[in-house]
Parts: structure tokens; sequence; C-alpha cells
């Protein structure tokens, strides 16, 4: 019995692995078929492209630096219905959105990768298990 527990903990950690690096590459692809360039002023990743979760979260933190610049210090939330610079801050905003997002998906990958790894690891624990 240990046995089949041990292949099926194991096929679940191999199904994860697969899922955690199905979409690590896939929002790697998405993002870089953008084709944004980290900002030159960016305090990491300056002139890079952004196609990763490292070089995606500096752009996100660029971007609200020049919104928040423009803005006097405030989000698209605070400002007046009628201030000029509303459109251009959410714009902004909806930039880094969706840079934090591809964040945050890369983070849900290897989240699940990292999880794989454990239920193989198990799995194999498992199936090796002895009666003593």
């Amino acid at each position: 019995m240990p046995l089949i527990s041990g292949l099926l903990v194991g096929l679940i950690g191999v199904l994860f692995i697969v899922g955690g690096a199905v979409g690590w590459f896939t929002v790697k692809s998405e993002l870089a078929d953008e084709q944004i360039t980290v900002a030159e002023d960016a305090e990491h990743f300056a002139g890079e492209k952004a196609d990763g979760p490292f070089s995606a979260y500096s752009q996100a933190d660029t971007v609200k630096k020049h919104v928040l610049e423009s803005t006097g210090g405030k989000t698209y939330a605070e400002l007046e219905q009628d201030d000029p610079v509303r459109d251009m801050a959410l714009q902004g905003s909806t930039v880094r959105s969706a840079l934090m997002t591809s964040v945050i998906s890369f983070g849900v990958s290897a989240l699940a990768f990292g999880a794989g790894v454990a239920f193989v690891i198990a799995g194999v624990g498992l199936g090796v298990r002895r009666k003593v």
C-alpha cells in the first residue's frame, strides 16, 4: 500500500512541477511579447527587457514613482474628477497593476513548482518506506 500511495503522491508532484514550469514560461513569454524595457531611471535592471519577475517589479516600481511625481504624490483615487493628470494616473495605475499581476503569477508558478518537488520527495519517501 505505501508503494501505491508513494506513486500517487509522486504523480501529483510531477503534475505540480509541470504546471509550475508551464505557468512560469507562459508568463515569461507573454511578458516578453509586450517588449517592455525597464526605464533608464529605474533602481534595478535599467534598460533591460522586463521579461522576468524582478525586472517587471522594477518597472512597476518606476511607473509608480513617475505617476506620483506627475500627480504631486497623489494616487489615481486621491485625484479630483476634473484633474487633468487623472487620465495619466489611471494609465500608470493600469500598467503597474498588469506588471504586478505578472510578478504574482511568477510567484504562484514558483510555489507550484516547489510544492511539486516536495510532493515528489514525499512520494519517494512513502514508496521506499519499509516496515520494521
